[in-house]
């Protein structure tokens, strides 16, 4: 059974973090030190649970910024990432957040744009990692 919950940063990173560390400092090679910045402890976070186990986490700042997508390998390509993004969105128009954006890894491009992100501006380089600013478009 699937569940997302929406929670702040006290109660988020017992399980957001370890999810965090496997993706982005042990599969991507980010250093420890830039995982954690001081916008966790302002954001909202999505946890997604697959039959009671933290799968995949995200994050949501008040200036409508997606950050911090992480899914857990063995659960990837199986749609929780869609999911995961979409609370967020959700959860900040419920919240009157009207622009959303996000700093897409230039592999995921597609992914974000398949849930409707379109990329601006020019690649930059993010903890060692080409990125690329997107923002979500109004339909």
């Amino acid at each position: 059974m699937q569940e997302i919950r929406i929670m702040n940063w006290e109660e988020a990173k017992p399980l957001a973090y370890p999810i965090r560390l496997t993706v982005f400092v042990e599969e991507q090679k980010v250093p420890k030190a830039l995982e954690l910045d001081a916008d966790d402890l302002l954001a909202w976070h999505a946890i997604v649970f697959e039959n009671g186990k933290a799968i995949a986490t995200g994050r949501l700042i008040r200036d409508g910024k997606i950050g911090r997508l992480a899914v857990l390998k063995q659960y990837r390509g199986q749609g929780f990432g869609g999911k995961l993004l979409r609370a967020l969105v959700d959860h900040g128009k419920n919240l009157d957040i009207l622009d959303f954006y996000l700093h897409a890894q230039t592999s995921a491009i597609g992914f974000y744009e398949r849930l409707g992100f379109k990329p601006i501006d020019s690649e930059f380089n993010e903890a060692g990692i080409a990125h690329i600013k997107m923002v979500l478009e109004h339909r």
